[in-house]
């Protein structure tokens, strides 16, 4: 690997190949049509197998939630990108991922209670499958979305095709300003990045923020240095851990403060 590809590649996902593809998939709607199951996508995003999409299920179910009161609103994520989708008893035909999606939204409000009026960032946006969730059951006052450039041409494409009530903003890690968040959320996505880089993620967003939701793995090469979950308790204040469901390894968890 030559000095430009190391300094290119800030996590796992920035591999040129991912990126590429969401860039293609932004610009052809051909391509956009189907992303949800191409095999460069699916290496990255939306590999959920049928059985983690029901142990997701499973727990929304056992949650102190009420999201399922607006699954068929929920269902609506899918009509966009063509997703691998199954039947789920109770809930109809879904894709994991999207299933995935609704136990995060679970989670906070589990949580945090409701988060209206929230100031919420997300980094590692996938094509804002997340995001939309959660604009569909909260009135949240604005979502910011950090990824690379393409990520976020792709997310904002996915996202243009449905009416939203809140402010929703589109930014790299270099535009990032440094601002105070109700709440920040990463779907593994911070801790597949190398340490240099969670570091500005760490300045400029994670340890302003009031609230924090991430989820957790340990799936990096050896020199990206990335903080374990051991040193993140040591610098997030009052972060607790939780036990993740449908784990791909067994260190996978979430962070809560």
């Amino acid at each position: 690997m030559n000095k430009k590809q190391e300094i290119l590649e800030t996590s796992l996902t920035d591999n040129f190949h991912y990126p590429e593809f969401c860039l293609k998939a932004s610009l052809d709607s051909s391509i956009f049509k189907d992303f949800r199951t191409n095999a460069i996508y699916n290496a990255a995003l939306e590999h959920d197998s049928f059985e983690q999409g029901q142990e997701y299920l499973e727990a929304i179910k056992s949650s102190h939630s009420n999201v399922l009161t607006k699954i068929d609103e929920f269902l609506k994520n899918d009509k966009i990108g063509n997703p691998r989708v199954f039947d789920y008893e109770g809930i109809g035909t879904i894709a994991p991922p999207t299933l995935r999606y609704i136990k995060i939204l679970s989670d906070l409000e589990s949580e945090f209670g409701s988060l209206d009026n929230f100031n919420i960032c997300e980094i590692g946006v996938g094509y804002g499958g997340l995001c939309r969730i959660i604009n569909s059951y909260f009135k949240v006052k604005s979502y910011r979305l950090i990824d690379l450039k393409p990520v976020l041409l792709l997310a904002q494409k996915y996202l243009e095709n449905y009416i939203f009530n809140t402010t929703i903003s589109y930014k790299t890690m270099h535009e990032l300003p440094k601002e105070n968040y109700d709440l920040v959320i990463s779907n593994y996505a911070f801790t597949e990045m190398r340490r240099e880089i969670q570091d500005v993620y760490l300045d400029k967003v994670v340890l302003s923020a009031k609230k924090g939701y991430i989820t957790y793995n340990e799936i990096n090469p050896e020199d990206f240095n990335s903080y374990t979950k051991e040193e993140l308790i040591k610098r997030i204040p009052n972060v607790k851990v939780m036990q993740e469901v449908g784990i791909l390894h067994h260190k996978d968890c979430i962070l809560v403060w």
